[in-house]
């Protein structure tokens, strides 16, 4: 595993520099905000003592609500990106804060408000030159406990495209890969450790008679703050002057991401067009608004993702994969603002699979061959496929099939899960190169449950219009990709350990189409 790491590390350097400089700029960024609404409404709840315990009180209803949750209540209003992780991490930091600075100022002791009555001082003069002073400490106390927990929670926030080192966790998760877990994971902890280190320093620093620190110790603290402003400012700079002219987005698993890449690199080579790379973007629904509110430019989608998810045509019918793809680019070209263009050449349909040795045992070869055993699995699934209407509600409809103990878990999660025999059943992805490591059984889909899932690129029907060049590109790699090559091309990442960047841009090459930088 520490060899896996160390390999991510030394080869993916500026990758995890950028996702570091993401996680404590969203993190940072939050927590200003926090702090500058928590701290003034302490202040005012102490003058207003009535209203404190139902403020309060709301505020704690907000810390009790999943971080999960929290972001995807936000997807829908705000949509995907920065500012829903932003607002939901500040919702996080706001109790600590409040409830320290209200505690903090109440607990100033009453002899010493009273010293500076009879001193003349105005109420606004007790505040600032009493009552904060002698309650900072305190409220540096849960500043210092918001910022570890929002430095935490912000790992989560690369589900719905915020980026930092969430996307390293989550990718971790999908691709089964212990290495890149920890590689998020572990500078998500030092990071939080640090600033709980420069924040307990602050908070020492604010007690009264505690002002006598070594030159050394000051020299250190400021020297570490000084290297967080240039790593917080970078990012900032990168954020707010970056002049990218497209965005392209993918799902959330290795196939999108290497495609992501190769489009990437077509456009950026064949054109002046600066491309931003915002992908592993988790759950359709977030991909669609995103394109709908032009947060992204394109994205490879599926034919029957399209139909059944986002159209909401599942009882259309239907006689081969083309009517299927044409009746979606039709129905795009009418309703939507972005378009469909040429088909890739591979069908990621869903699957059920089971071990082979579980297949052999009980005689199965479909899924209608589960029906009279069902009730004695347990099936794995992802969230997704649960909800979907050719997913597990098509099963349990049109095979009659209902598993006796259904798990939620996470995609790259359920291949391991059904190796050591945790999981009897899964739902999986046709193309997944797992399928083969683990030695799966895919069981027939005899009553044409899933309808075909071929891959096509959708952009923006403006940025289309602006720059027509585009499509030509983009279809260059129409038809190149088979269910066996994109299988193979996830193997490469999944099994073997290359990066999908790496992949991508080998295959380009092969192809004669990565052109050589002078």
């Amino acid at each position: 595993m520490w060899r896996e790491i160390y390999d991510i590390v030394t080869t993916r350097t500026s990758e995890l520099w950028n996702l570091i400089v993401q996680h404590i700029g969203i993190s940072m960024i939050a927590l200003l905000i926090a702090i500058l609404i928590a701290v003034p409404l302490g202040i005012f709840l102490t003058r207003t003592p009535k209203l404190a315990g139902p403020i309060i009180g709301i505020t704690s209803v907000f810390q009790t609500i999943p971080s999960l949750a929290l972001l995807v209540f936000m997807v829908p209003i705000i949509g995907t990106g920065r500012l829903p992780a932003i607002i939901a991490l500040t919702v996080y930091g706001l109790l600590p804060i409040l409830r320290n600075t209200y505690v903090g100022i109440n607990s100033v002791n009453r002899s010493t408000i009273q010293a500076g009555i009879g001193m003349g001082m105005t109420n606004k003069q007790q505040l600032f030159i009493v009552e904060i002073p002698l309650a900072a400490s305190v409220i540096m106390g849960g500043i210092r406990t918001a910022t570890v927990l929002v430095v935490g929670v912000a790992t989560i926030a690369g589900l719905i495209g915020a980026g930092g080192l969430g996307d390293f966790i989550f990718r971790g998760l999908s691709t089964n890969s212990t290495g890149l877990i920890m590689a998020g994971a572990i500078p998500a902890a030092l990071i939080a450790l640090l600033f709980d280190f420069l924040l307990k320093y602050v908070e020492n620093h604010a007690m009264p008679g505690k002002n006598n620190q070594s030159r050394a110790s000051k020299a250190t603290f400021y020297s570490i703050i000084v290297a967080l402003l240039l790593i917080f400012g970078a990012g900032i700079f990168k954020t707010v002057f970056s002049n990218e002219d497209m965005v392209i987005s993918g799902k959330a698993d290795t196939e999108q991401e290497i495609l992501v890449y190769m489009y990437k690199e077509l456009i950026e080579q064949e054109t002046d067009i600066k491309v931003k790379k915002e992908s592993y973007i988790t759950g359709t629904p977030n991909l669609v608004q995103g394109m709908d509110n032009g947060q992204y430019d394109m994205y490879v989608e599926y034919t029957g993702t399209a139909l059944v998810d986002i159209l909401k045509e599942d009882d259309f019918e239907y006689e081969t994969p083309e009517d299927v793809y044409n009746h979606v680019k039709d129905v795009y070209d009418k309703e939507k603002n972005s378009v469909w263009l040429d088909e890739l050449g591979f069908n990621n349909t869903y699957a059920i699979a089971v071990r082979q040795d579980f297949a052999e045992e009980h005689d199965i070869e479909t899924i209608s061959d589960l029906r009279n055993i069902a009730d004695r699995m347990k099936f794995g699934s992802s969230a997704e496929f649960l909800e979907r209407s050719d997913g597990y509600k098509g099963i349990q409809d049109v095979y009659g099939v209902s598993f006796g103990n259904v798990q939620t878990m996470d995609s790259g999660v359920v291949y391991a899960a059904l190796d050591s025999g945790e999981i009897d059943v899964a739902d999986v992805y046709a193309t997944d190169a797992r399928i083969e490591k683990f030695d799966l059984k895919v069981l027939e889909d005899d009553k044409m449950l899933f309808p075909p899932y071929y891959a096509a690129p959708t952009i923006n029907k403006e940025l289309l219009d602006e720059n027509p060049e585009l499509e030509d590109i983009i279809n260059q790699l129409a038809g190149l990709i088979d269910d066996d090559t994109m299988r193979n091309l996830n193997k490469k990442v999944d099994i073997d350990g290359q990066t999908e960047k790496e992949v991508a841009m080998e295959f380009l090459k092969e192809h004669n189409l990565l052109k050589e930088k002078e």
